[in-house]
């Protein structure tokens, strides 16, 4: 089964690590526990790997909790396997799971220029929402444009100002806007229709005022059908389309922005 991958750069191919070495993709040591979760660390990153897994078993806890608090519900357990996806451990390598329900969730750890602890944490928050959604089973498709926008908006939510690397809001922007509130992308990795998902989403929130448990628990098909859930209005691409035009005009380019715009 190809992997469901998030945060990967844009021109990054898809690709699989299977060393069959253990029952990961990867060699691990045990790093930690807590009630939801357990850490495993590919050994070759050596101490500083020890480091980033002790302190994102630290944040993991505290990031399950409001996400189930946002979804309404709870997970069984997930394991978390840390490794070098990016070749220079610069945590550009993303992260990935066998499926939307899947709970081995393989993360990249950011070692280089310095260690980052919460962009790891980040990317952990991004698989694990994929997995609420699998659970939830209400229309977030972790492998569709709405599923992976809202696994990327809550890791950006919940550890700010670490994913800007991976922004994709700007894509759809200058990429010709095209409509993917009323339809959905069967793909997690467009970066324009990722784009066009974490706009909107963070325009509900952010601009419209919407919070994150009620975005997460009213989950359909469609952006379009969630809008109508939380406002009754059938005119969510018009809406959203006339907002993010008053503020990023069509004929200025954009370049890269956050996610969160607004």
């Amino acid at each position: 089964m190809v992997p469901r991958r998030v945060f990967i750069p844009t021109n990054e191919a898809v690709h699989l690590h299977a060393t069959g070495l253990t029952q990961f993709d990867y060699p691990v040591v045990e790093a930690g526990r807590s009630p939801h979760f357990t850490l495993y660390v590919d050994p070759s990153l050596g101490p500083a790997g020890q480091q980033v897994a002790a302190a994102v078993v630290g944040k993991s806890e505290a990031d399950y909790l409001t996400l189930s608090a946002y979804f309404g519900l709870q997970l069984t357990h997930c394991n978390v396997i840390i490794a070098r996806l990016s070749p220079d451990a610069d945590g550009s390598g993303g992260a990935y799971h066998y499926g939307c329900a899947a709970t081995d969730l393989y993360c990249d750890v950011a070692l280089q220029p310095q260690i980052n602890v919460d962009l790891t944490s980040a990317l952990v928050v991004a698989e694990e929402v994929e997995v609420f959604q699998a659970v939830q089973s209400l229309g977030w498709d972790c492998g569709s444009s709405n599923g992976e926008g809202l696994s990327r908006v809550l890791a950006e939510s919940l550890h700010p100002n670490v994913l800007g690397a991976y922004a994709t809001a700007g894509q759809w922007l200058d990429g010709g806007r095209p409509n993917w509130v009323d339809a959905n992308n069967n793909t997690d990795t467009d970066p324009v229709s990722n784009g066009c998902s974490v706009l909107f989403l963070f325009w509900l929130n952010a601009r419209l005022g919407f919070p994150w448990d009620g975005i997460c628990q009213a989950g359909t098909p469609t952006l379009a059908e969630t809008y109508r859930t939380l406002t009754g209005k059938a005119t969510a691409w018009q809406d959203f389309l006339e907002d993010t035009t008053a503020l990023f005009p069509l004929d200025v380019p954009v370049g890269v922005v956050p996610d969160n715009p607004f």
